[in-house]
């Protein structure tokens, strides 16, 4: 009898820590349009460099090439051009460890233009109401943007 009251209480008590993970599930969704036209995955190479402001960061000397600013000399007959992207860090990246360095970076890339930025977050749950939440941005005039979801440092610029 004494087995039988101690394997029910054994029992009884996975049961509950088993019910009890199970309480919430947590669904988020980010969808990101611009009108320079439809966002992309890719991945680039190019040098990290501090931005303007603070915590902000630019991949400098990109490639491939997708927007060219052409710089000319008159004394000289040399071209020197440069692509550059504002650097958005995903949540468990880190770029501020890259400054200074040659890097490969993949991501999301939303062309310049007014972006539009809406995430959605479903929290399910078992023994309480089920919760809700919507967030949107929007900037004007915004430059491309590279949305990091993971860096690799591959040299020194």
């Amino acid at each position: 009898m004494r087995r039988l009251v101690m394997s029910s209480a054994i029992a009884l008590g996975c049961a509950t820590i088993a019910v009890s993970a199970q309480d919430s599930k947590t669904k988020t969704e980010t969808e990101t349009r611009s009108s320079g036209g439809p966002a992309q995955v890719v991945t680039y190479t190019g040098c990290v460099e501090s931005g303007t402001e603070a915590k902000t960061y630019t991949l400098d000397k990109v490639v491939p090439v997708t927007k060219t600013t052409t710089t000319e000399t008159p004394t000289s007959s040399t071209t020197t051009s440069s692509t550059s992207f504002v650097l958005v860090p995903g949540e468990t990246v880190q770029v501020q460890e890259s400054v200074g360095k040659r890097v490969e970076v993949t991501g999301t890339l939303i062309p310049a233009g007014k972006i539009r930025t809406e995430t959605k977050t479903r929290t399910d749950r078992e023994d309480a109401p089920d919760t809700k939440s919507r967030e949107r941005t929007e900037t004007k005039n915004a430059p491309a943007q590279f949305r990091v979801t993971s860096i690799k440092t591959i040299g020194s610029c």
